[in-house]
């Protein structure tokens, strides 16, 4: 059940409205923040009192625009908040510990030999996210939460479980792990889990080229072929926390080999379209891939292997991008993931001119854009989940439940602030 908003909920609201608008347009001073928000001097004036006494925003420097008192701006204070992001995939770990204005004070990688039973990835996640507290010094108060990204699709209830129904061969022995439980109880921080498709979107419109860009789609690259969606601002998850799962979109069976299909049953586009496949197929023809180097260095040698990969995905991609930019409208969609720039790139300019061939009507193409975070989208996702969740405006924070409780755009152990 929902009910209206009362006067808690609506101060909820502009404060982040106000964060907002300072992160985004800061240094800025309080009589900017109140034209570009429309709220009245004296909320801003008692809203910003309160984030310098959290220590969230500082006064920067002051501002002379013509006679009388120079302005104080004020801007984020990047010691002010801290987040951690765990990307769990089937071959690796990366972890950051990343400050309020989205710069990364420390990044671990490690390689996986195959997916970890769900205990030692507990321990192993719980273990990392230790090491980077020790390691920066930072204060464990000073840490709004730790995201964790897994790759989808998932069923994730609410209290943190994972199932592996749709997709048993990407975690086999996944059944009903807590992840949010088990972690909270090791590392006694709010928990925030979601895929690492949608998670990589979030930190698009959180620190990225999508800040200004309220709806848009975001392709993934990675042990498989995801997506997430952002719309109107927030994380769009769908009705089973799967939205954007490129890679299981429908193709022809007589397109694929006969191991491909007696290993997967259905066909589908991430069989063809994953980067572990690419860099099987290179060792299978002899050349040594075992690297983002390898790829970028193989692209510029014009690799046959290589770019017959990317064109057979990419003339089976290209029908399902042009369905997301009819059904979605979206203003953007982001290419990012496992892959070097130079791969991205190509890929972008690939598909602008596949698609105004493919288009049927007169209309303005949707922008394609190469994902900010490289390589380390997914783990720049889920650390911004924390801040994301208990910080970004959006019509969530005006609505609650039957028991008073802001809604929340996504899964986690922390509530809305």
């Amino acid at each position: 059940m929902l009910l209206g908003t009362n006067l808690k909920h609506a101060k909820a609201y502009n404060f982040r409205i106000i964060l907002e608008t300072i992160r985004r347009f800061g240094p800025i001073s309080r009589a900017d923040v109140a034209r570009r928000t429309e709220l009245t001097a004296q909320t801003v004036s008692n809203i910003t009192r309160e984030l310098l006494g959290m220590g969230l925003i500082y006064e920067a420097e002051r501002r002379r625009d013509g006679r009388g008192a120079p302005s104080i701006l004020l801007a984020i204070n990047p010691d002010g908040a801290y987040s951690i992001g765990l990307d769990l995939d089937r071959d690796h770990l990366t972890a950051l510990l990343v400050d309020f204005a989205g710069q990364i004070r420390r990044r671990v990688y490690q390689t996986l030999e195959g997916v970890l039973p769900p205990e030692q990835a507990m321990d192993l996640l719980a273990r990392t996210a230790e090491r980077l507290l020790q390691d920066t010094g930072v204060p464990r108060e000073k840490v709004w939460g730790i995201g964790v990204g897994i790759p989808g699709p998932l069923d994730v209830s609410k209290d943190g479980h994972v199932t592996n129904i749709a997709n048993p061969r990407a975690f086999p022995g996944w059944r009903r792990v807590p992840v949010v439980d088990i972690l909270e109880q090791r590392l006694r921080l709010p928990i925030f889990l979601e895929n690492n498709a949608t998670a990589a979107a979030v930190g698009e419109r959180w620190y990225g080229a999508g800040q200004h860009i309220p709806t848009f789609f975001y392709v993934f690259f990675s042990e498989g072929l995801g997506g997430g969606l952002i719309f109107n601002g927030l994380p769009y998850d769908g009705y089973t926390g799967n939205a954007g799962e490129l890679g299981y979109c429908y193709l022809p069976p007589e397109i694929f080999s006969a191991e491909d299909l007696h290993v997967f049953k259905k066909p589908h586009l991430g069989i063809l379209f994953s980067v572990p496949r690419l860099y099987r197929q290179l060792q299978e023809a002899g050349y040594t891939a075992r690297s983002l180097e390898d790829l970028e260095q193989l692209f510029q040698d014009k690799n046959p292997v290589l770019i017959d990969w990317l064109h057979e995905g990419l003339e089976h991609l290209a029908p399902i991008i042009l369905a997301i930019e009819y059904i979605i409208d979206p203003e953007a969609i982001f290419f990012g993931g496992r892959l070097p720039e130079t791969i991205i790139a190509y890929i972008i300019e690939w598909l602008q001119q596949r698609l105004a061939e493919l288009r049927i009507e007169e209309k303005p193409p949707v922008r394609l854009l190469p994902g900010t975070a490289g390589v380390d989208a997914a783990a720049l996702g889920v650390a911004t989940l924390p801040l994301y969740v208990q910080l970004a405006p959006g019509l969530h924070v005006l609505l609650k439940t039957g028991n008073g409780e802001a809604l929340t755009p996504t899964r986690s152990s922390a509530p809305a602030r």
